[in-house]
């Protein structure tokens, strides 16, 4: 009656308990990252990382930020870098940033600057073996494949005035 209520811990308070999305209305901003277990529909605008599980971003939303997730649609506007699972581009979408994937659809029409890359385990088996003793090639080593889109044509045009 008069004890200490039992006070949820951190780990508990993230859990999901129903699988309601959340929204995000389009005019709502946010300054920051949010993490999120379940699904996100976005409308509105994040300055910031998100850390989701599944992200929607309607035609209004706009990302400005790191985004990780299991899946994402966008309908709308990412600046940044996107790593997920299932990445759907819809024609409607503006992506500005890097793509890192496993499997990737994007629709015609949709506007695309950055570069795509499907994660492959056999990168990181190739990585593993070279770290135990063997030598990593030296087209690896002055290889520029990670860069970005606007990354390779500063890298370019840096190697070409020098």
């Amino acid at each position: 009656m008069f004890g200490r209520k039992n006070q949820p811990t951190a780990s508990s308070a993230l859990k999901r308990t129903n699988h309601t999305p959340s929204i995000i209305a389009e005019d709502i901003r946010i300054t920051g990252t949010l993490i999120s277990q379940g699904e996100v529909q976005l409308d509105g605008r994040i300055d910031g990382d998100l850390r989701v599980k599944h992200l929607v971003i309607g035609h209004s939303g706009i990302v400005e930020g790191i985004i990780e997730a299991d899946s994402v649609v966008v309908k709308g506007k990412i600046i940044g870098s996107l790593t997920a699972s299932k990445v759907v581009i819809e024609s409607t979408a503006e992506m500005h940033g890097d793509v890192f994937h496993d499997t990737l659809s994007i629709e015609a029409g949709a506007i695309f600057e950055g570069s795509l890359k499907q994660r492959h385990e056999e990168d990181n088996v190739a990585l593993l073996n070279a770290s135990e003793g063997d030598s990593i090639p030296e087209s690896l080593i002055n290889d520029d494949n990670d860069l970005s889109f606007v990354n390779k044509q500063a890298s370019d045009q840096s190697k070409s005035s020098s």
